[in-house]
């Protein structure tokens, strides 16, 4: 009889944690973990890395390297890129909409060195 009492309370719970909502939208301000072609959503769009380009210039002859992401929202798509130029890191800022936000990556202004792999979307003013 108590055993079938634990599988019931295991089955139950298993049903009743799946059954609750599961924000799966990634937290503006955090680090994010990214690779090509995977999107990830956010509460106002979903961004999509796209993949790195370089671009030669005559005044730099090391040229720029570029990461391209594709920001999917509710007023559209746009591509926004990223590089860190000729050395200054900052980010690379686009709007959704009325809102402006900031793509990181390198180096996020408030949690310092990030990996290859990892970009912080925040909110900007």
């Amino acid at each position: 009889m108590t055993l079938r009492f634990i599988f019931l309370g295991l089955v139950c719970g298993i049903f009743v944690g799946a059954c609750v909502p599961q924000s799966g939208a990634a937290d503006y301000g955090a680090r994010v973990g990214f690779k090509k072609d995977g999107p990830i959503s956010f509460a106002d769009f979903t961004l999509t890395y796209l993949g790195e380009r370089h671009v030669a210039s005559e005044r730099y002859p090391r040229g720029f390297t570029y990461h391209d992401f594709r920001v999917a929202g509710a007023t559209g798509t746009q591509t926004v890129s990223w590089s860190s130029g000729t050395g200054d890191i900052g980010p690379a800022l686009f709007r959704v909409g009325s809102k402006s936000f900031a793509v990181e990556l390198s180096r996020s202004d408030k949690l310092g060195p990030l990996k290859a792999d990892e970009v912080v979307i925040s909110r900007a003013p």
